[in-house]
């Protein structure tokens, strides 16, 4: 398997762990006390992309609720979130992108060959 290849599967692996932790987030905008994730990003060793998830540590807004009970929401912020979907659906467009790429200059590489 090329470098490149390999690089770009990481790639689409990292936007989908980015679109999971977002969707998770997403549906948890409403639970009280809810920690989103977040997904940071760095190259590895060989040129491919990490993904690596934590717990933010972020607090949520206090409101009152219908007890009188101080109550802390969620820290999920929905246009971050949308935000998030959005750099991941860039990022797995790319690297699917260059993974044809790749399998076009693989094709050309063997009818040369030929």
């Amino acid at each position: 398997m090329s470098i490149s290849f390999s690089s770009s599967v990481s790639g689409v692996q990292a936007a989908f762990a980015m679109l999971n932790v977002s969707a998770h987030n997403t549906s948890n905008l409403n639970t009280d006390g809810f920690k989103k994730q977040v997904v940071s990003l760095s190259e590895d060793s060989t040129g491919g992309v990490i993904a690596d998830i934590s717990q933010s540590t972020e607090a949520g807004p206090l409101y009152t609720n219908s007890a009188g009970d101080t109550v802390e929401a969620s820290n999920v912020d929905y246009l971050d979130e949308v935000a998030e979907q959005i750099k991941a659906k860039y990022l797995l467009s790319a690297n699917i992108a260059a993974i044809h790429r790749t399998d076009e200059a693989f094709d050309s590489l063997m009818d040369i060959m030929a």
